[in-house]
């Protein structure tokens, strides 16, 4: 029994199989026009042959019937060739391959038997003939369908069995060739069958890993979103397609906001379970009209290819932010990470992807310096912003920073004792070509051009370079910027002016913000660790502005807190800033940290800050950024005057 299920299933079509399926539709396709050809030709030279000697209903009924058989069957094979075919489809037309075997050639014998008894015996040959050639043709045309053919050489056993039947040594001995012949072609249709699957197998395995390597090449496999390849392919194809399709087309870049924390703190296994849950975020923004991919490390690409104003950039870019600042949960901790974005819009008939990044790439970065956890879109009032900025960097490279370069200096000033305790040095750049540049426009270019080493390095000499000449009791406060504070040679390099200047160390105190430390806050605690340890003091800028003052007051080794002019400007009309500095003041003193009030333009708000506790303050009310050479006068000025009402010491 288990024989013959075996020796039947030889006749079916395998249902597990569809790359194979596929192949075989493919195939017989493609040869169907020369088989029902040649069949059609041989049925026409039978009628011929038969014509006047068998009716008429034997010799051209069944020529038209073959012919309208091979005319309807060619054109469906001719659509199978040209379509693209699923597994269904080709399993359908596979057994109906199979039906159609069977009845044709069963019809085709019961034909041929049928035109035996007309003619002589030439004609009776050539019946014979036909028989063994139409079902060889058969075989040979279906090897690639190994069911098929097997049911093609099996109409030749009871062929071969009626022409011995006729009792013709002629016949039979045809017969018996013609039956040999089909035991022959079996066998060669198992082993045409057997190559056939094996070369099928191995072009379905090539083209899976043809599809792996693509996949490998195209999609990053951290996030299992599409990598930097396939943003840029992206990108151009949607550009190229805008005159078809009328899209508008705009860039994203998203950075992610606290990122290395977690990577340092946590390790690089968590860093790894973040961006991937990131990107099944990032997934769910994706639609026919939106592109994202992980373009390296914790940065992003947006694509998004629309009707104008179906996908506003800025809503779209507000979305994702909120999406990524969902909290994370992770093996070792629930963590919190924010996303940057930065976008811009391809101009008219503009082809080329790199001036697009680029401009995204620039509102990105101007929403980082400015505004950290939102999305920036790039305008013409940023390109403008961003013009002066090259303009700055040109400048900056260019100048005779030696020449350039000022330094002016503001007092601090004790209201209790009437006496200044220390300047604040301040930076201005004054370039031939651009005028007087403040130090909130250049200082963050040269952090971001690497200029800005040799440049704290010239102001500190320069800044330097007076303070022996002024009373032992007077200070100097010097700005350490962001990238000064991270940067690993810090502490031997200020070290080094410091000792060139003969400067006590205790009379120097470096200032520090807080946007400054959240770069690389160990490496940053380290270096204000290193200045304290060879005697300079530390001052927290700013102090009230950021988002973790308090953290960061207990963490570090600080010596004094400047409040920030933002509060005390508006002590006198609006009572919770008088509040949030009471509570500064009373913080510092139990701390037992010195505080500095800046920003003091009135006597009234120096005589409100006075009353709360306050004894150190700053601010053009006692007097403006001033010149070095005129800091000596200013002294001689101020020890002869009074704080209030403070004209004596302007200048």
């Amino acid at each position: 029994m288990r024989h013959l299920v075996t020796f039947l299933s030889l006749f079916r079509i395998a249902p597990d199989r569809p790359d194979l399926h596929i192949a075989q539709i493919k195939s017989v396709s493609r040869q169907a026009p020369l088989f029902f050809g040649i069949m059609t030709l041989n049925a026409a030279l039978l009628v011929y042959t038969h014509a006047g000697v068998a009716p008429a209903y034997l010799t051209y009924l069944p020529m038209a019937v073959v012919g309208s058989v091979s005319v309807i069957r060619c054109r469906a094979y001719h659509r199978l060739s040209k379509a693209t075919l699923d597994a269904a489809v080709a399993y359908r037309q596979l057994r109906m391959l199979n039906a159609m075997v069977v009845v044709l050639l069963v019809s085709l014998l019961i034909w041929c038997l049928a035109l035996m008894s007309f003619g002589d015996v030439y004609t009776r040959m050539h019946v014979m003939f036909f028989v063994v050639f139409g079902i060889m043709a058969c075989v040979f045309g279906l090897l690639h369908v190994r069911s098929a053919a097997l049911m093609a050489v099996t109409i030749a056993l009871p062929a071969s069995l009626y022409f011995f039947a006729t009792g013709n040594g002629t016949l039979r001995a045809i017969a018996v060739a013609f039956l040999a012949l089909a035991v022959t072609t079996s066998y060669l249709v198992f082993v045409y069958h057997r190559v056939f699957t094996s070369l099928v197998q191995q072009t379905s395995e090539l083209r899976r890993l043809s599809d792996d390597n693509l996949r490998l090449a195209n999609v990053d496999l951290l996030t299992n979103l599409p990598n930097r390849r396939s943003f840029f392919s992206k990108l151009q194809a949607v550009l190229g397609e805008r005159k078809e399709s009328g899209f508008e087309v705009q860039v994203g870049l998203i950075d992610l906001d606290g990122f290395k924390p977690v990577n340092d703190t946590y390790g690089h296994p968590a860093g790894d379970a973040l961006l991937r849950e990131i990107g099944s975020r990032l997934h769910a923004f994706c639609d026919e009209h939106v592109f994202l991919a992980r373009l390296g490390g914790d940065e992003f690409g947006i694509v998004v290819a629309a009707p104008n104003g179906c996908v506003p950039s800025a809503e779209l870019g507000a979305s994702l932010a909120a999406a990524l600042s969902q909290p994370i949960r992770l093996a070792k901790g629930v963590v919190h990470v924010g996303a940057t974005i930065g976008f811009a819009a391809a101009l008219a008939h503009e082809d080329k992807p790199d001036r697009i990044i680029e401009r995204a790439d620039s509102a990105l970065y101007h929403a980082k310096a400015n505004a950290r956890g939102s999305t920036i879109v790039f305008t013409q009032d940023l390109d403008q912003a961003l013009r002066r900025r090259d303009l700055i960097v040109q400048g900056l490279r260019q100048a005779d920073l030696e020449a350039e370069l000022l330094v002016l200096m503001q007092p601090m000033v004790d209201v209790v004792r009437n006496r200044v305790v220390a300047f604040e040095a301040l930076a201005r750049w004054h370039s031939p070509f651009l005028g007087l540049v403040s130090p909130s426009e250049f200082i963050p270019v040269a952090e971001s051009s690497d200029l800005i080493q040799p440049i704290t390095e010239l102001l500190l000499r320069k800044a330097l370079a007076p303070v022996s000449l002024w009373p032992l009791d007077i200070g100097l406060s010097f700005n350490l910027s962001a990238r000064d504070i991270i940067s690993p040679h810090l502490v031997r390099r200020m070290g080094r002016i410091i000792a060139e200047s003969g400067v006590t160390p205790e009379r120097i105190t470096f200032e520090v913000t807080e946007t400054a430390l959240i770069g690389d806050f160990e490496q940053a605690k380290a270096n204000l660790e290193g200045l304290k340890a060879i005697g300079c003091r530390i001052a927290l800028d700013d102090f009230g502005t950021g988002f973790s003052s308090l953290s960061y007051v207990h963490r570090l080794p600080l010596d004094r807190l400047k409040i920030d002019r933002s509060f005390t400007s508006e002590m006198e009309s609006v009572p919770v800033c008088q509040d949030i500095v009471e509570t500064m003041l009373l913080m510092s003193r139990n701390l037992g940290l010195g505080c500095v009030a800046e920003g003091v333009e009135s006597a009234g708000q120096m005589a409100l800050l006075r009353s709360l506790g306050c004894e150190t303050m700053q601010g053009f009310y006692f007097h403006r950024p001033m010149p070095i050479e005129r800091v000596a006068g200013f002294l001689e000025r101020f020890a002869d005057s009074a704080l209030v009402p403070g004209t004596a010491c302007a200048a």
